[in-house]
This record gives structure tokens, sequence and C-alpha cells, in this order.
């Protein structure tokens, strides 16, 4: 609360120091509205009130200097929006009783300069004060009355009881007439508080939101810091080894994190098991829900199950465990070196292929997601060759849905061309040289969906 308190404060002062400013703009304005008006009416004037007028118009112009110096050479203080919103008062009324010694003083009480007071006071409403608006007000109406009763204890004015025509049209005096002007400058001033009241509500209404929405803000930033380690301590680091196999997997966190999961597990010495999962949803929740599916798979590779049968348990704990909208696109897949064979279940995941011999062929015999349904009637169980030069590539969405400043998809044909033009490389460098690819691609976007890429060699090269 304390925090807010302060934050409200640093901003409600912020605001004030900018409105000062902008009064001292609109003080410049209403001077040279002045100054053109007693130009014009120099001509209809007497000598005296034109010296007056020019005298009141160079202290005005000299006072706004002084002012614009003040906030260039020392930090504004609250204090100085009283001193102003009084001292611009206080010069109107000069000037008004200034007119009380010329020939005609009832001028005082009817001259057009008494309207600037209605700007001057409005102007309070911007420091979100209604204290200040009371009291640049109240002292306007104290000053009105002040030279009332002094040109009536002077006996240079003399009221009458006659009507509005009377006070406009003649140089004569009337309660009426002065009562009204009187009246007007009060509720004009009730006026400008309440608007000074409810804009300072108004104003911290709208802080405290933004200090809640930054607030919110920087919890999801945590969240999603949390999800993003979550991530990274879960995906593999280090590779399993095995003669003929040349193996690589990475993970590139796009600008939501997300719930990719790529795995390999070393089921035996000849036996590879490879897992590439993408959890549905952004965020915490899905990077949970990930870190749920790795200990799954770790758990049931452990117990030597055929493929199906560990799809089936990973699909059952999910179903149980998490709500109706969420699931998982869920691909794995055994590489026996012996038998020279790949043996996958695909569910929901973008087809991975096998590049040999210059040709791709696609794994896309495919069922549901896991998560939907409690059982997965069409699961099947498929199997390819896989021989020396066979290439194994898996991916997750976010690789083929990249897109660039033209809306245009890196897409699966894109791909191809890359490995077919690459795939001489070592795995790891060819799978970051296709990241790059990706990543260029993009023209300086930032991902937007995490990007996982796993690639299998059989190669003849000794593995150490």
């Amino acid at each position: 609360m304390e925090e807010l308190t302060d934050r409200i404060n640093r901003a409600l002062a912020k605001e004030e120091a900018r409105a000062e400013r902008f009064a001292n703009s609109v003080r410049f304005i209403l001077l040279s509205i002045l100054t053109a008006i007693a130009l014009l009416n120099s001509s209809t004037v007497s000598v005296e009130a034109n010296i007056l007028n020019t005298c009141a118009l160079l202290i005005g112009y000299a006072y706004g200097l002084i002012i614009i110096f003040t906030l260039y050479r020392t930090k504004y203080v609250p204090l100085m929006k009283y001193a102003t919103s009084c001292f611009d008062i206080i010069l109107v009324f000069l000037l008004l009783f200034l007119y009380t010694r010329i020939e005609i003083p009832s001028v005082a009480l009817k001259n057009y300069v008494f309207l600037i007071l209605f700007p001057l006071i409005g102007l309070t409403v911007f420091r979100y004060d209604r204290t200040l608006t009371l009291i640049s007000g109240g002292l306007a109406v104290l000053l009105y009355l002040g030279l009332i009763f002094y040109l009536n204890i002077t006996r240079s004015i003399t009221f009458t009881n006659e009507g509005y025509v009377r006070e406009l049209f003649s140089e004569d005096v009337t309660v009426i007439g002065q009562l009204t002007k009187i009246l007007i400058l009060c509720g004009y001033v009730v006026l400008m508080a309440y608007l000074a009241q409810y804009s300072r509500k108004l104003f911290v209404k709208i802080v405290s939101n933004e200090s809640n929405l930054r607030i919110q803000k920087e919890l999801i930033e945590w969240e999603l810091k949390i999800a993003s380690d979550v991530q990274m301590q879960l995906q593999p680091r280090r590779f399993p080894e095995f003669p003929k196999l040349e193996i690589y997997g990475v993970v590139e966190q796009g600008k939501y994190v997300g719930g990719d999961y790529c795995d390999f597990i070393k089921i035996a010495d000849d036996v590879l098991l490879i897992v590439l999962a993408d959890v549905s949803g952004k965020g915490v929740p899905a990077a949970l829900i990930m870190s749920e599916v790795r200990a799954s798979v770790h758990l049931l590779a452990s117990k030597d199950l055929d493929i199906e049968s560990l799809v089936q348990q990973i699909n059952t704990l999910l179903y149980k465990s998490t709500r109706k909208k969420d699931f998982v696109t869920f691909f794995t897949a055994i590489i026996n070196t012996s038998k020279h064979l790949l043996s996958y279940a695909n569910c929901g995941h973008p087809p991975p292929f096998i590049y040999s011999n210059g040709n791709f062929r696609s794994l896309d015999q495919r069922s549901l997601p896991l998560g939907l349904f409690n059982g997965l009637s069409e699961l099947s169980v498929q199997s390819e060759e896989f021989s020396q030069g066979s290439v194994f590539v898996a991916y997750t969405d976010g690789l083929l849905e990249r897109m660039n400043l033209d809306k245009e998809q890196f897409g699966e044909e894109r791909l191809r061309n890359i490995i077919r033009e690459n795939v001489h490389l070592d795995v790891q460098p060819f799978t970051q040289h296709v990241i790059e690819e990706l990543k260029q691609f993009g023209q300086g976007k930032d991902l937007e969906d995490d990007v996982s890429l796993a690639i299998v060699k059989y190669s003849d090269k000794i593995q150490s």
C-alpha cells in the first residue's frame, strides 16, 4: 500500500509539473489576446488607461518569463502551484484596482479583464487539487468583494436598484448586476472544485490500475521465468552413445514459454527410444504438464514396455490428471540398430520423416493426441527400415509454422531442401544449421512458439 501511495504521489507531482508548464503557455496566450485587445482599443481610451494596460501587460510577460526560468533552473515543488495560481488572480485585480484611479472608477467593475479570472481558475483543475481551486477561486471572490467595498467607501461609485440594462449600458453600478457576477463567479469556483476532485479520483484510479497491471505483468514474467527454467532443466543435455548412431536434439524457446519436450533414452546397447511432444497452451501449466510427461516416459521406459503400452499408459495418466481442454501431441520411436528398424507411434504430432538415398519417407500414420479420451482405439505402431545412411528428423509445429515478415510460413518443403543440401554434415552442426536457417527466415522476429528438433543419423563413423 505504501508503495502504491508513493507511486501515486510521484505521478501527481509529475502531472502537476506538466500542468504548470501548460498553465504558463496559456498565460502567454491570454497575454497575447489582451495585448491585441489593448492595441485595438488604444485609440478609444485615455492615455492614462493605455499606460495602465501597457504596464500590466509588461508585468504579466515578465512574470511568465520568471516562471519559465524557475521551472528550467529548479525542480518543481508542490507549493509553486499555490503561488502561481494566486499570483495570477492578484495580477488581474491589481489591474482592476488601477482602473479605479482613472476618470470613471466604475470601469473597474465592468472591464473585460474580469473575464480572465475564469480561465485562470479553470487551469487549477489540471493540478487535480480541489483545495487549490477553492483557494484561488475564493481569493478571486474576496478580492472582487474587496474592490466593491473599496469603491463604495471611497464614494467612487453609487449603487442603484435598477436592472441589468442600467448595469450594462451606463456608468452606474447596480446591486443586481454585481450580485449576479459574484454568484456566477462563486458557482464557477464550486464547479471547478468538483471537477478537480473528480479528476483527482479518476487519476488515482488510473494510476492504481496501471500499478496493478504492472504487478500482474511482473508476476506473469516471474511465472514464465519459472516455466522457462523448468523446461530447460528437463531438456536433454547429454545424448546416449551408440556405435552407429549420431544423435542430437535441441529445444529453442519462443517468445512465450510453451511445453515442448524432446528426449533420447537408451533402452539397450542397440535400442534407442526417441520422444517428441508438444503440450497445448503456454506458460507454467504447459511446462508442468510437460514435466509430468517426461517423468512418465522415463518411468515407463525403465519397465521395458512396448511402444503401444507406453503410449496408452501415458494417455491414461494425462486423461485423469489434466483438464479436458489440455492435450499433448506425442511422437515416440524405437530405433533398433541390430534389426535396422525404426518403429513408431504418432499421436497428433507433425509427421517426422526419414531421409535415405535422396528420398523422404513421411511417418504420417497418426492417431488422436494424448489426454483427450480414456483410450486410443486408433493407435497403431508402424515400422520403417532404418539402415546405413538413413537420417531421422522430427520436430514440433513451431518449426514449420515459423513466419517471416511477409506472413509466409517456413514450411516442410523448405526444411526438406535444407536437409537435402546439408545432410553430409555431422549431426550437431547439421541440427544447429537448420535452427540458424529458421531464425534467419524470421528476419529478426522472435520465435512465436517453442521449436524442438531431433535428428538421428545412421552412420558408419565410430561414435565415442
